[in-house]
């Protein structure tokens, strides 16, 4: 499409009529083009039929005087056109006239464009020239009865296009919308991923070095420094490789993704805390193979970035995690000693993108002091899969089954 006849489209809805394909505009305008051929062809022959052509041409005028006015043209319609066609009809009257198309046209086009009320006032000037026609005696009856009841169905026509136009175009805002929301929740899910992948693995990275530093200072054991470095060298390069892998899905046009870590993977992950340093005990209480992925998904995170606020504003401090899948609604709690003085936390995105993570998964998430200590607490209510997906939301928990024993505890 020609940009010139874009940038008239866009001028067009922006006063607030309808997006009609541009065949439709095509064939009203050659419906009003012909006519007006027509018109003038009947004539063809007479002494005066330069003043038919001038009638005619004034008739046609509001047509393309709308790509400049756009939806204000319905007064000229009702005036002008209106005006030459009964002109033309009293001052060369035939039989058969061809020109009172242009009314039928005037009035479906007006109403397609800018709606009935506005419709009913072009098609009532229509209705007054064939009845002043009749009165004068330039046009039969029986040829302004077809020609009134033509012009009621092409208000109707037109007004049916309107409100059809009208709602496709209202459907299409909102898929564009939904694309767009689609596209900004897709944005924040990669960056809370690849936060959560970057602020973990800088936070063991420094666990490490941090260790290898006070072995180097005292006096320790060099092998174990040395190890100490060789695991942050490895932590660093695995996030390397994640972010790397997390960010290239935006560009990949392969659809698989690669397996995302779920609720078995805690246990991995409090022992690669542990390996760096961190005192973390994890208490796990119910069957882990019944967690959602998407659920193990969320949880997996919300235990991973609290460990990593652990290590950031509490070095050195021991951590808890309890994972308690058999009671009704299930918890997840993350406690840590709170440090002395408070550090100001201020500027992180963590707790923000845990809380954003619950809401995602149907469930609940509680973060700040309490009894001294800094808890993260997760509440897992069980539900119907079915329905809590048709809210948008992944049921956390499956329905506990009456009549089963109590699932098993274990302790790690």
């Amino acid at each position: 499409m020609p940009a010139h006849v874009q940038r008239m489209k866009r001028r067009w809805v922006a006063n607030g009529l309808p997006d009609y394909p541009m065949w439709i505009a095509a064939v009203i305008d050659s419906a009003a083009l012909t006519t007006a051929v027509v018109a003038v062809g009947q004539r063809f022959g007479r002494e005066d039929v330069w003043v038919a052509v001038g009638l005619v041409a004034v008739a046609l005028a509001p047509w393309p005087l709308e790509l400049w006015w756009q939806g204000r043209t319905w007064p000229v319609f009702a005036v002008v056109t209106s005006g030459a066609v009964a002109t033309l009809m009293v001052l060369q009257p035939l039989d058969y006239d061809f020109a009172p198309l242009f009314l039928v046209l005037m009035v479906g086009h007006v109403t397609a464009c800018v709606g009935a009320w506005r419709g009913l006032v072009v098609l009532a000037a229509g209705e007054t020239v064939v009845i002043g026609l009749v009165l004068n005696g330039s046009l039969p009856g029986w040829a302004a009865a077809i020609w009134a009841l033509s012009m009621v169905v092409a208000l109707d026509i037109g007004y049916v296009m309107r409100s059809q136009q009208l709602r496709i175009d209202g459907q299409r805002e909102e898929h564009e919308a939904r694309e767009r929301q689609a596209v900004l929740e897709e944005r924040q899910r990669i960056a809370r991923e690849v936060h959560d992948v970057v602020a973990h693995s800088l936070s063991v990275t420094m666990l490490h070095l941090t260790a290898a530093r006070r072995d180097l200072e005292d006096g320790g054991d060099v092998a174990e420094a040395v190890e100490s470095l060789r695991e942050a060298e490895r932590v660093g390069r695995q996030a390397v490789s994640d972010v790397r892998r997390t960010v290239g899905l935006l560009g990949s046009a392969d659809p698989v993704a690669p397996p995302a870590p779920t609720v078995a993977d805690i246990d991995g992950l409090v022992a690669e805390f542990r390996a760096a340093g961190m005192a973390v005990t994890l208490t796990t209480t119910g069957q882990l193979d019944e967690v959602p992925p998407a659920t193990g998904l969320g949880l997996y995170r919300i235990v991973q970035e609290s460990l990593t606020n652990v290590a950031r504003h509490s070095p050195g401090a021991s951590a808890a995690v309890l994972l308690d899948l058999a009671s009704d609604p299930g918890r997840l709690v993350i406690r840590n000693p709170m440090p002395l003085p408070l550090a100001a936390r201020t500027g992180g995105s963590g707790v923000t993108g845990m809380a954003q993570r619950a809401v995602l998964l149907g469930a609940a998430l509680h973060a700040g002091p309490r009894d001294g200590d800094w808890v993260v607490e997760v509440e897992l209510p069980r539900g119907d899969t079915a329905r809590d997906s048709a809210g948008g939301h992944v049921c956390p928990l499956p329905r506990l089954v009456r009549g089963l024993p109590r699932p098993s505890v274990g302790a790690t």
